[in-house]
């Protein structure tokens, strides 16, 4: 399936699952008009139009694989594909589709057109690619902090083991070092990236705006009413009869 520039121009909410999301006000991003790409079980607590996991099925709750409404990116292969959801292999869950990924992208290179999605062990630099492929320009970052509290780990119910916690501030660290490298890239590529989520280390490298700013911002010329009633009948373009008499 080719998706690249669907959403061209358009601007994009990408929900990471840092519990900070939870002090925002949610029900904004179910305004008409604004796109949510959330990552892992982030669509428990946000409205979610588009998904993306880099992991195994049995990472994520059935209730977001198994949902129609969200578009959802996972990556190939066979036995991943094969596995079964409440009955349902996930190949076969609506509105579902799958990337191949590679571990060759630099950081000058992550924006380039290529046939796969990147690797780097990390689903947030793969939701960034595939906003960017979708052909969203600008993308507002909500919930993502890059920072890991003992006593709450997420947004969403999962507890993590001091192991998992240790790694996952391994991996936070290197994400902010590679998204500082990635700023010329992203600049050269005309890819605004926008961080909305406090006390995140993103913010000394990027531009902020609050979150309230950001729905504002995405919808200063999406059409704020339906104003269906200066929409005209159908029969009005219907050509005059030409009376011969």
């Amino acid at each position: 399936m080719d998706f690249d520039n669907i959403y061209e121009g358009q601007s994009c909410f990408i929900a990471g699952g840092s519990p900070v999301l939870l002090k925002e006000n949610l029900n904004l991003l179910k305004r008409p008009g604004i796109t949510v790409m959330s990552m892992n079980n982030t669509p428990s607590v946000v409205p979610t139009s588009i998904w993306i996991g880099g992991d195994k099925p049995q990472c994520y709750s059935p209730r977001i694989l198994l949902d129609p409404k969200i578009m959802k990116f996972g990556m190939i292969s066979d036995s991943r594909r094969a596995y079964e959801i409440n009955g349902v292999k996930w190949q076969d869950c609506p509105n579902t589709y799958f990337f191949g990924i590679s571990k060759n992208f630099t950081v000058s290179t992550l924006l380039k057109p290529h046939r796969d999605v990147v690797w780097w062990k990390n689903t947030f630099f793969m939701a960034l690619q595939l906003a960017y492929r979708l052909g969203f320009r600008t993308v507002y970052l909500i919930g993502c902090q890059f920072k890991i509290e003992r006593n709450r780990q997420y947004s969403y119910d999962m507890k993590l083991t001091e192991d998992q916690i240790k790694w996952n501030e391994k991996l936070y660290a290197s994400t902010i070092a590679n998204m500082k490298h990635l700023k010329p890239h992203f600049n050269d590529f005309g890819f605004n990236v926008i961080s909305c989520t406090p006390e995140s280390p993103l913010n000394e490298i990027y531009p902020t705006m609050s979150f309230n700013e950001a729905v504002d911002k995405s919808l200063e010329s999406f059409p704020m009413e339906y104003d269906t009633d200066k929409c005209v009948h159908s029969s009005v373009f219907k050509a005059p009869k030409i009376n011969k008499d």
